[in-house]
């Protein structure tokens, strides 16, 4: 499995698999603009990465999000097979930091009949983004948004008594959550101290990072409010950019790890190593 020292910590890339996507999702750009961008496609139909990470670190086994399971896609739900193939017992997890709720990166954490695939983790999640998830509908709600609801309800059903929730720049784990809302209410990247560097993990600031890397303008379908997701790209990927952090993306081509450049006064992307 691939991975990338940041100072004294080590992070691995692990993936759950491929998720077949859309240009069609793609808001703010020309198509032809888009399909160049990508290298092409097959009527607008892509496959991106599905990436999470680990980190052990302090006798702790850290992981990045949860992948999709097998609920979306048949190319989907590799994790647990593949955490083992690294080594990794899923019941040795400790704890499951999530950047966001959506399906690919939270219906992973139970199985087909709703039982934990990491039954010794603690979920760690920003307050907004649970409270939004977690809450019951509303008037007014979108459907795409009530469905996520009842999804996130099986998701974290076997998890609920551990469940930690963290306010804005409140450190745990050594990780320091800072939102970027937009995509969700709580969508967090995560920034990691470590001796000799720093580590972000982006969740999906970036989702489609060939497209919205160098035109962090173009919105996609799936971001609820466009304006502040767009606000939030902006901000986090100068932060990168600033700080030479290492960044891993969820949707960066495997296994996500890099380093966010300048390129005159939009940015680009240098892989790691």
């Amino acid at each position: 499995m691939a991975s990338m020292r940041v100072g004294d910590v080590e992070v691995q890339g692990i993936g759950d698999g491929i998720l077949k996507t859309s240009l069609d999702l793609v808001i703010g750009m020309e198509r032809a603009v888009a399909d160049k961008l990508v290298g092409g496609t097959q009527d607008g139909s892509l496959f991106i990465p599905v990436n999470n990470f680990v980190i052990r670190r302090a006798g702790k086994v850290i992981m990045i999000d949860a992948g999709a399971g097998n609920t979306m896609q048949p190319t989907l739900g590799k994790l647990p097979a593949n955490l083992r193939a690294a080594g990794i017992e899923p019941g040795a997890v400790t704890h499951i930091v999530m950047t966001h709720l959506h399906p690919d990166h939270a219906n992973g954490l139970v199985d087909d009949a709703g039982a934990p695939h990491y039954p010794n983790a603690e979920i760690v999640v920003h307050r907004t983004e649970a409270d939004f998830w977690m809450r019951p509908h509303r008037a007014g709600d979108p459907d795409r948004t009530k469905g996520n609801r009842e999804r996130t309800a099986i998701n974290m059903k076997p998890y609920l008594e551990r469940v930690h929730r963290v306010r804005d720049g409140e450190e745990y784990l050594g990780f320091t959550p800072v939102l970027a809302p937009g995509h969700t209410p709580g969508h967090t990247c995560w920034l990691l101290a470590a001796s000799g560097g720093g580590f972000m993990a982006l969740g999906d600031v970036v989702h489609l990072s060939a497209i919205q890397i160098s035109h962090p303008d173009a919105a996609l379908a799936y971001d609820l409010d466009k304006d502040q997701a767009i606000k939030s790209r902006k901000r986090i990927l100068d932060m990168a950019a600033t700080e030479r952090f290492a960044i891993a993306g969820a949707h960066v081509n495997a296994p996500g790890f890099g380093y966010v450049v300048r390129k005159g006064a939009t940015f680009g992307f240098e892989p790691a190593g």
